[in-house]
């Protein structure tokens, strides 16, 4: 397949280049004192935000592509909004240049890693400081997320050293050893694998054990950033010799290189690897596009007969039945069941208590109440019930509320009904006992899933950690 090639040229040397991994995958290319956004379709610059008074480091953009943030060598945190270009949030407090930044897992949260030393979390909707980590000794100029955990995060620095930190504990659990100034990191969708890049070895790190699984050294000179593929299955580093090489993850050998005129600054890919960016320290953009084919058209079949024409309403008229066919003369209409017709008059109390009285079909009380959700009427109908007709009710979600089958609606089910009659617990000792049943139920459902995802947990240390032996 032909790979489209375009060459964009930026204002100074393009030290970052973030893609948002959503749809439709624009990406942002750091550059002197702005922040470019390109449309991935047409390939060209669709905003420009350049409201930074000194240089700026770093632009990341979210997920969605909506929000963008970026460092700043005046010490300063900005986060912008894409559409309209306006500043959200300036967030102070580190001393030094902020070279790293950018948003966690869930969106919620910013990350900004300093020539101070420290790692800050920020919370995007107050802009609030939430943590501090110090641990470093020289500059922090990169990190990430892990994919597999939000609530782990790595950074790489001057001091030789890749640290993860745990945000619940607020301290850095591993501390790998790069042996030069790392210059990149990244982790693998997988959350096990954690790759570090500094001088012109790029090592390989099993975040379970800490231990080195793999050194590369295929680079002249200083790898100056690392990425991965969509798929998780392919890594990519740029290097100060001009170089990108592809490495297959499987076998870490190199599949692909490509030469460049100029050192490569940093690199960056589209989720469905439809886009190859690569920015270089000369402020040239190279773009490499792998075009999908375009899917023919489906070409129809021309009718012998013309819809709309006497012929075509005439159709089979002489057909005359072989002796196999069997001629059906007339059919018998279905008579509906008592909850359809309920429903079909909207009468949705009766409706449910109709199949309520029929409790060995679970799989038809969840649909209508499924039913009843969709009409909107199910706090109507759960309203301004007695003793009686209250009692089949809670005797159901007792029975069936923990079937992983139905759990989603019934709990929604019992929330309503729990809203609507807990002011009158205490009048009837049958409804008052019914309840106590499905709390007990409940808090025992909640212990034994406690207990399977510790066992889960477990289980998943023992495998990723059986992976690699």
């Amino acid at each position: 397949m032909r790979t489209f090639v375009a060459a964009v040229k930026e204002f100074g040397a393009v030290s970052h280049i973030s893609f948002a991994t959503d749809a439709p995958y624009h990406y942002a290319i750091t550059s002197g004192t702005k922040v470019n956004i390109y449309n991935c379709k047409e390939s060209a610059v669709q905003q420009s935000i350049s409201r930074f008074r000194k240089t700026a480091y770093s632009g990341c953009l979210r997920r969605d592509g909506k929000l963008l943030v970026a460092g700043s060598e005046d010490h300063g945190v900005t986060i912008f909004e894409v559409g309209t270009r306006s500043i959200l949030r300036e967030l102070t407090g580190h001393a030094r240049p902020v070279h790293f930044t950018r948003f966690d897992e869930g969106g919620i949260q910013v990350l900004s890693g300093s020539d101070d030393k420290t790692l800050r979390c920020w919370d995007l909707a107050t802009g609030t400081e939430v943590s501090c980590f110090k641990g470093h000794e020289d500059y922090i100029r990169t990190g990430y997320t892990c994919p597999a955990s939000p609530d782990i995060w790595l950074t790489g620095s001057y001091d030789h050293t890749v640290k993860v930190w745990d945000k619940r504990s607020g301290e850095a659990g591993m501390t790998l050893d790069h042996g030069s100034p790392v210059e990149s990191v990244v982790v693998l969708p997988s959350g096990a694998i954690a790759i570090s890049a500094g001088s012109n070895k790029i090592k390989v790190w099993d975040l379970h054990r800490g231990s080195l699984l793999s050194m590369l050294s295929n680079h002249q000179k200083t790898v100056s950033c690392l990425a991965v593929c969509g798929e998780g299955t392919r890594l990519m580093s740029g290097s100060l010799d001009h170089q990108v090489k592809m490495y297959d993850l499987a076998d870490y050998t190199v599949t692909h290189s490509i030469k460049y005129p100029s050192p490569v600054l940093a690199l960056g890919t589209t989720a469905t690897n439809s886009h190859l960016v690569v920015g270089s320290s000369d402020g040239l953009v190279n773009i490499r596009e792998h075009p999908t084919p375009k899917a023919q058209p489906v070409k129809k079949l021309a009718s012998a007969i013309m819809p709309g024409t006497p012929g075509y309403f005439a159709r089979g008229k002489n057909f005359k039945p072989s002796s196999v066919d069997k001629v059906v003369v007339g059919t018998k209409r279905k008579k509906l069941a008592k909850y359809d017709v309920f429903l079909k008059r909207f009468q949705y109390t009766e409706a449910l208590d109709s199949v309520i009285a029929n409790r060995h079909n679970p799989e038809l009380v969840v649909s209508v109440i499924q039913e009843l959700f969709r009409r909107d009427a199910m706090k109507k109908v759960m309203s301004g019930r007695d003793e009686e007709t209250l009692k089949p009710l809670l005797q159901f979600l007792v029975c069936h509320l923990t079937n992983p089958k139905y759990s989603a609606i019934l709990c929604d089910v019992a929330h309503i009904v729990a809203d609507l009659y807990s002011p009158i617990l205490g009048m009837s000792p049958t409804i008052d006992s019914l309840f106590a049943k499905l709390n007990k139920r409940i808090a025992y459902e909640m212990r034994v899933q406690e207990q399977y995802m510790k066992l889960q947990g477990a289980i998943e240390c023992f495998f990723a950690a059986t992976c690699y032996t």
